[in-house]
């Protein structure tokens, strides 16, 4: 069997990036997994899949502040909530109570700028594994040249 990563190269290239982000989703136990852009204040969705409902494949755009990738826009690293309720980090965020989970990695541009991230999130409290987030560090790059590139 082949390594996610290169199945989710070889969908990119035969299917596209959103087929390569359900193929991701399959393989996380959170129900959302999602690539957003930073345009000024605001967060773009570019792709958006729900476990549950595979017809979703974006959301509204939406104030960064409203989203916990405002976190990994402040500090230009991956951010990660198991269990917000219990997290005083994000005790004042708004989404707080709706998503109590969020794995999120920057994406960069060929320059080193961040453009966005790629995340993973949940209504329930989720531990990252190991393996979800050496699999996110590692398809970062490819995810950030997809949904950017052009």
């Amino acid at each position: 069997m082949f390594s996610l990563p290169r199945r989710f190269q070889d969908t990119i290239r035969e299917r596209g990036l959103v087929a390569a982000m359900r193929l991701l989703n399959t393989e996380v136990p959170y129900r959302y997994s999602a690539i957003f852009a930073f345009d000024g204040y605001m967060l773009r969705n570019i792709c958006l899949i729900d476990k549950e409902d595979p017809a979703i494949t974006s959301c509204s755009d939406q104030p960064i502040t409203e989203s916990y990738c405002i976190y990994v826009q402040r500090s230009n690293q991956k951010f990660e909530v198991e269990e917000a309720l219990l997290d005083p980090r994000v005790k004042d965020h708004p989404k707080r109570s709706l998503f109590q989970c969020y794995y999120g990695v920057p994406l960069y541009g060929p320059n080193g700028k961040i453009l966005g991230t790629v995340c993973h999130f949940d209504s329930a409290p989720i531990a990252a594994t190991a393996e979800v987030a050496t699999d996110l560090d590692e398809l970062a790059p490819v995810i950030a040249e997809a949904a950017f590139a052009g």
